[in-house]
């Protein structure tokens, strides 16, 4: 069944919890202007039925680009974007990288998703395209586990660079 605002079940789904013997999880629905299903799995349900390691590659492109947003301030204009990211070998012309296809349309995806909105600014010197946090991104556990990664990251590079 297909749910649009004049549906009458639109305004009475807030938020639908299953309860099995297995595992229960929350399935919160939030409406905007581009809806976004955030799905709240038990991490061992998690990793028995929806992580798919096939995916491992998407998982780190969407990690590595939330990091480098969040650590921008939550905002950053294209070109910086894709300056860091041609730091790590990701191409915006690109149309065939070995794990992530078209790297231009894999960070559209992103947007696509929700972990990113981009947003054009006019200026005095032109439009200027930013790409900022959206909802998933800046969802409570993932924005979290973000940060917590990062710190990692973070405090092993450092310590490679005082031992060295």
């Amino acid at each position: 069944m297909k749910l649009n605002k004049s549906s009458p079940a639109f305004s009475d789904l807030k938020c639908v919890s299953f309860k099995g013997s297995r595992f229960s999880h929350t399935i919160e629905v939030v409406f905007s202007p581009n809806k976004c299903l955030i799905s709240q799995h038990t991490a061992e349900c998690y990793r028995e039925y929806v992580r798919d390691v096939n995916l491992r590659h998407v998982t780190g492109f969407t990690f590595v680009v939330i990091s480098v947003v969040l650590l921008a301030g939550g905002k950053i204009p294209r070109e910086n974007l894709w300056h860091h990211l041609k730091k790590m070998g990701l191409f915006e012309n690109d149309e065939s990288h070995a794990a992530l296809g078209n790297i231009k349309q894999a960070l559209e995806t992103l947007v696509q998703q929700r972990y990113l909105q981009k947003d054009k600014i006019s200026g005095p010197e032109g439009n200027i395209w930013f790409y900022e946090l959206a909802e998933r991104a800046l969802d409570g556990p993932v924005n979290e586990r973000v940060k917590e990664y990062i710190s990692q990251v973070v405090k092993r590079d450092v310590a490679s660079v005082v031992i060295n």
